[in-house]
């Protein structure tokens, strides 16, 4: 676009020579060549101002060279469209002045202008409501809670020896009801002397703060 305002703009040059040196000497009625040589010129300073406004707003969303826009680049969303402000996403396609980018929990791709991008993740996480923080708090606490040894202890002796370890039986959707009793009443009872299952049975109920057993132990 810059190459051909240049050529446009030395041709509107020459051809003003033209026109000055043709009207110098000419006669007070112009020349057929001279009305030839004014005629292209005006074309040629009409075509001029149509290709200006296209070179400004292409120059305008351009940016900066210190925020090279990149395929997989991260981008925070500054524009003013509805829905999208301060939406974060990554971009899969740049096509010169636009930018095709994948925001972050929407299905189809957006095309935006390099313009209504900022290059990197919003310093500033968008305010969770009253629900999503509980919600993290309460997950924040069954990880610290999370017994991994519990977890991945298997019992040897029993019907239930054919699961991989006590979060397996606990997880059986199908049997779930059934397997979550048989670890509560294991929890409280060392079925044949066997204390380690009983403890294990135990750390892992309160690990992942099952309510039953919880309310059973008073806690």
């Amino acid at each position: 676009m810059n190459e051909t305002l240049n050529i446009l703009n030395s041709i509107n040059e020459k051809l003003g020579l033209v026109v000055e040196m043709l009207s110098a000497d000419s006669a007070p009625v112009k020349p057929k060549y001279v009305e030839v040589a004014e005629k292209v010129l005006a074309n040629s300073n009409a075509a001029l101002e149509e290709v200006i406004p296209a070179v400004i707003e292409e120059v305008s969303d351009e940016t900066p060279s210190n925020e090279e826009l990149e395929i997989g680049s991260i981008v925070t969303y500054a524009g003013d469209r509805d829905g999208l402000s301060g939406r974060q996403g990554t971009i899969v396609e740049l096509r010169n002045a636009w930018v095709v980018v994948a925001f972050d929990n929407q299905g189809s791709h957006t095309k935006c202008r390099k313009s209504e991008l900022t290059l990197g993740a919003n310093e500033q996480p968008p305010e969770q409501t009253e629900k999503e923080v509980v919600v993290a708090e309460e997950k924040a606490v069954a990880e610290t809670l999370f017994d991994e040894e519990a977890s991945s202890y298997k019992i040897e002796k029993g019907s239930y020896k054919e699961y991989r370890d006590i979060h397996a039986i606990y997880s059986d959707q199908k049997k779930m009801v059934g397997n979550r009793k048989y670890l509560l009443f294991r929890a409280k009872k060392a079925v044949g002397g066997d204390v380690r299952t009983q403890e294990m049975c135990a750390r892992y109920l309160i690990g992942v703060q099952d309510e039953e057993y919880l309310k059973e132990v008073g806690q």
